[in-house]
């Protein structure tokens, strides 16, 4: 039988990722605030702590092991989208490289109905949060936030030569991608402390978990929202197979991504009414936007295979479990390092104003960046389309909180211009440019299977439908705005509830330019605030 219990808690927070760690440490720092944090997964493995270890936790316990829809735009794939169910959320399996995207993202957002969230609002968010080891305080950086944002601690001797080999490519050096401008190539900074990823769960949660007024509760799979009179009265969840209930009288608020929260509302009975219907599903509240808007950053490899062993792929097994060993005792060695720290920003065309495109460049061979493939020794070369023009949906395939909800991310297609391929085609010819110069040109034999002998733009293009991947960043399914698909308010209530907010990627209402984790801590602070001063 289930029962419905009030435990007295002021604020539940559906999602200990990034987002929901920060959000339960922040709204906990009030003391007379009683808040639960509930979270699918578990608490973070030792691993999970391994800087270099963040590509073996695909298809593992600690991944939603998500799918997409067969994709037209790529051949009919089905692609991989890797999630993390753990404390930590996906900033306990990412690079852990920390990237804000560029003022007019934000000043963008902004134009579009998002008062309070142009690029001079939140730039002080982001300084907040920040404690930076090497930039200290300046216009851009600060020190004494809970985050630590530092360099990677080890760079593998092939790193220079690589960028070497960029600058040559015709490619400034830019020592800092989060301040004056975005564009250049260098390394990036990482979310790494004393050789350990230092995530928000890390930052945020983990010291905050000694407050009495703060639990977390892990394990819990969010069936829905209990919602009476356009109110959220509690939550339904389960929890060891069995139902439970928890009422408040306080606040939710949805932290479980770009996935997870457009699945959260429609199980609610929030969403496009007529989908609703279709899979058995009560409307309550006609949101049309909710699951739509879904956009991520789309991604390239090129793979060249060196003269002699290089880097991660050059290793042997025994030597990799020596560098563990290393890393168990002193926290140094190679095992500090996210394997790609090495990248840059750079225009498709000199036309373009902001950068469009990503860089990475590792010493290894890789199928993508989280699924290792040691076939030999070698380099990859990714290119990331920044601010894709596609966009997809999320949809319910049932009522069942348990069966995975249909991704189709439409990579390619609702793109009249041909923009995205256009700019990623260009990518891969950057790529192949900076893989000539001297002194990387030295290190390599040649290019490798598939790309190889992809040599016109329609080859390049083909090559890139059949083997580009998510770089992992999926956004903007619950969108933030004033128009009619707009989720949340710009102080990110959720539309036609008076107690719900939503803070994770789904409410960018446009894709940013880089890596999403530090806009998500950004945006978690953001609504901490409204939720400190409401």
């Amino acid at each position: 039988m289930m029962s419905t219990k009030n435990e007295g808690f002021d604020v539940i927070v559906l999602g200990g990722g990034a987002a929901g760690s920060v959000l339960a440490a922040r709204l906990s720092e009030d003391s007379s605030r009683r808040v639960l944090l509930l979270e699918a997964g578990k608490r973070a493995p030792e691993t999970v702590y391994m800087p270099a270890k963040w590509i073996s936790h695909v298809d593992t316990e600690i991944d939603w092991k998500y799918h997409t829809v067969p994709q037209e735009g790529c051949f009919m794939r089905r692609l991989p989208w890797p999630r993390g169910k753990v404390i930590g959320g996906s900033g306990s399996i990412n690079a852990m490289i920390y990237i804000r995207g560029v003022p007019s993202d934000f000043d963008g957002w902004e134009a579009s109905g998002c008062r309070g969230w142009g690029w001079k609002n939140v730039l002080p968010i982001f300084k907040s949060s920040e404690h930076n080891g090497r930039f200290g305080n300046n216009d851009y950086h600060s020190s004494g936030g809970p985050l630590y944002v530092g360099d990677v601690p080890y760079v593998d001797p092939t790193e220079p030569v690589l960028l070497e080999a960029a600058k040559n490519a015709g490619h400034a050096f830019n020592e800092d991608f989060n301040g004056q401008q975005q564009e250049g190539v260098g390394y990036f900074q990482l979310l790494v402390k004393s050789g350990e990823r230092f995530s928000a769960a890390k930052a945020f949660l983990e010291p905050a978990e000694e407050r009495p007024n703060l639990e977390v509760r892990t394990g819990v799979m969010i069936k829905k929202l209990i919602i009476e009179n356009n109110r959220a009265s509690g939550v339904e969840y389960l929890h060891n197979g069995e139902t439970h209930r928890i009422s408040t009288s306080g606040d939710i608020v949805l932290s479980s991504g770009a996935i997870g929260s457009p699945q959260i509302l429609m199980l609610s009975g929030i969403g496009p009414a007529a989908e609703l219907k279709d899979i058995g599903i009560q409307p309550l509240i006609d949101l049309p936007g909710v699951g739509k808007n879904l956009q991520d950053h789309i991604n390239i490899p090129i793979t060249y295979r060196s003269k002699e062993n290089v880097g991660l792929s050059g290793m042997a097994a025994a030597e990799i479990e020596e560098a563990v060993d290393e890393w168990r005792k002193d926290k140094t060695g190679i095992i500090t390092s996210n394997w790609a720290a090495l990248g840059g920003h750079v225009k498709s065309t000199p036309e373009v104003k902001d950068p469009d495109l990503q860089l990475y460049f590792i010493a290894a061979t890789a199928q993508d960046l989280a699924r290792y493939n040691p076939m030999h020794a070698g380099f990859n070369f990714y290119a990331t389309l920044q601010r894709p023009k596609s966009s997809g949906e999320i949809k319910l395939r049932s009522a069942d909180p348990l069966e995975h909800p249909a991704i189709d991310p439409k990579y390619f297609m609702n793109d009249e211009t041909n923009s995205d391929i256009k700019t990623m085609i260009a990518g891969v010819k950057i790529n192949r440019k900076i893989a000539e110069q001297s002194p990387i040109a030295e290190f390599i034999d040649c290019e490798v299977a598939p790309s190889a002998g992809a040599k016109t733009d329609q080859q390049i293009g083909d090559v890139i439908r059949s083997h580009c991947t998510t770089l992992y960043h999926p956004a903007g399914t619950c969108k933030m705005g004033v128009d009619e698909m707009s989720v949340v308010d710009p102080e990110l209530k959720l539309n036609g509830i008076d107690n719900v907010r939503i803070a994770d990627a789904s409410i960018m209402p446009h894709m940013i330019s880089g890596n999403l984790q530090a806009t998500v801590i950004m945006t978690a602070e953001k609504c901490s605030t409204f939720m400190s001063n409401h």
